[in-house]
């Protein structure tokens, strides 16, 4: 027999055995005992017997709606089930369902929750596979409205700029981020001793064996990058694959949660920061675990981040960052067309380390995050503030933001916006916090730096007076992971401007 045979064969003896074994996954009515193989046949029985239109309501929720959408609704409608409510008299909307408590299961191994692509409809209202219903959208949606490249899976570039061996190291070689972690760990030991962690994003590991070695009774490693299997390989060779296991996925995948079960954990530890803070927005998913695995009086570690802002006001170093000083005199030919260009232009949000002499005033703490108590809701606001230029400026040039990060033990009480992070535990305060501001040691967070245009920043200034600003932070439409900030500002004598600019 030759080998297009044998596979012919091959192929034709699993339709024999598949046909055999025929699927018998089954999917519980949302408010009854009965079974069905089929979720349209479950839906149908729904509105006929129940007289509640599972695929209407699915529409009501609007265009917003999305898979996480759709398990929220199922486990909450479980959860009203369990509660003998009349499924009549059930009304659902974005709000009913916008805690993330029902992202965890209501009905343990819900064979619904694995086939959501059934209940997501296209523009017509019946039931599509998710692929087919985001190709209908794309081709429905007007000539004279921006398309979402369905090409670019934003989330899979995230997961697969994580995988490798150099961002990793430029993490852990930033000893201010890796020892503010661990002597928080090693110094208040017996917060971490018996208890099980969840470390959200593990990347390598290090946190999670700082954890163990802690004494850890327990602790879940999660990360949806293939560095999962580094971590893995990692935490056996220094022994603690008994205390800690790894998992591969994202922290809000059902299949997540069923590996970690229904106990909640004591602690959940994660380096979430990004670039102004939140960029690439994965505290996300971190307040998505607290909800669904933390005690009730659990831990988060950190504890508190605030944002800090300053005007910049130094020509000669703008100068340098956007690239003027070159382009100005290529080999005796004026380039200034290229001017503002590189990492500090008129479109982007620059990430540098900006001296501390260039800074044109004192700082304002504008925003604190408590991530017991924050919402991913709230991680877009605007804010008012203000900062006192110095008495030299005359003119302003940007703004530079960066973030402080804090450790605090349960129990303290502490407006973080007030700490002086540089002095923070020097004075035998409990807790451990640093600082990625100009004037701190230098971290892989840098500052984040928005640049103004140059007709803001020929617009005169008095020195010593008080700068207004009002400071926006938006995700970007279709971009969870990228961020708009603007910050309006108005001076005495009513001088004033805005600059917004995007990290993407």
């Amino acid at each position: 027999m030759s080998d297009s045979d044998s596979d012919v064969a091959s192929s034709a003896g699993s339709i024999i055995e598949d046909m055999s074994e025929p699927d018998t996954t089954t999917f519980k009515c949302l408010f009854c005992e009965q079974q069905f193989g089929r979720i349209s046949e479950m839906t149908t029985h729904c509105r006929s017997e129940h007289g509640f239109d599972v695929e209407g309501t699915i529409k009501n929720l609007g265009p917003e709606a999305d898979e996480l959408t759709v398990i929220k609704l199922i486990n909450f409608l479980r959860a009203e089930a369990q509660r003998n409510t009349d499924p009549k008299s059930i009304k659902v909307d974005a709000e009913t369902i916008a805690s993330d408590k029902y992202l965890q299961p209501t009905l343990e191994d819900d064979a619904l929750l694995f086939e959501l692509g059934d209940l997501m409809p296209d523009a017509d209202g019946k039931a599509v596979d998710y692929d087919e219903f985001e190709a209908a959208l794309q081709k429905n949606i007007g000539q004279d409205v921006e398309k979402i490249d369905l090409s670019h899976d934003r989330d899979t570039d995230y997961f697969e700029s994580y995988k490798g061996n150099g961002i990793h190291r430029e993490m852990i070689e930033d000893r201010v981020r890796t020892e503010g972690y661990r002597d928080f760990i090693e110094k208040n030991a017996e917060l971490f001793a018996g208890k099980v962690v969840l470390d959200v994003g593990c990347g390598t590991g290090i946190l999670s064996l700082f954890c163990a070695r802690a004494g850890a009774k327990k602790v879940f490693a999660v990360d949806n990058s293939d560095i999962a299997n580094r971590a893995r390989q990692n935490i056996k060779k220094n022994g603690y694959e008994g205390k800690i296991e790894v998992i591969q996925g994202k922290i809000e995948d059902f299949n997540t949660q069923q590996l970690i079960g229904k106990e909640k954990v004591d602690v959940i530890i994660s380096e979430w920061m990004g670039y102004g803070l939140l960029f690439e927005g994965m505290l996300d998913s971190v307040l998505r675990a607290r909800d669904l695995y933390l005690k009730e009086d659990g831990l988060m570690v950190p504890s508190h981040c605030t944002m800090v802002a300053a005007p910049i006001a130094d020509k000669d170093w703008i100068a340098e960052s956007t690239g003027e000083k070159f382009w100005k005199d290529v080999y005796g030919f004026d380039f200034s067309s290229m001017i503002p260009g590189g990492n500090l232009n008129d479109r982007d949000i620059g990430v540098f380390d900006v001296p501390p002499q260039s800074l044109g005033g004192s700082s304002a703490g504008f925003y604190q995050l408590d991530l017991r108590k924050i919402m991913v809701k709230e991680l877009d606001f605007t804010v008012s503030t203000s900062v006192t230029l110095g008495s030299n400026v005359s003119s302003i040039d940007g703004f530079a933001i960066w973030f402080d990060t804090f450790f605090l033990p349960p129990g303290k009480s502490q407006d973080a916006l007030q700490i002086d992070v540089s002095a923070w535990g020097k004075n035998g305060e409990p807790g451990v916090g640093f600082s990625t501001g100009p004037s701190s040691t230098a971290t892989h967070w840098h500052q984040a730096v928005l640049l103004l245009d140059d007709e803001d920043r020929k617009k005169e200034v008095k020195g010593g007076s008080t700068l207004k600003l009002s400071i926006s932070y938006r995700k970007v439409k279709r971009d969870d992971r990228g961020i708009d900030v603007m910050i309006a500002w108005e001076g005495e004598g009513a001088v004033s401007g805005s600059v917004k600019r995007t990290m993407a």
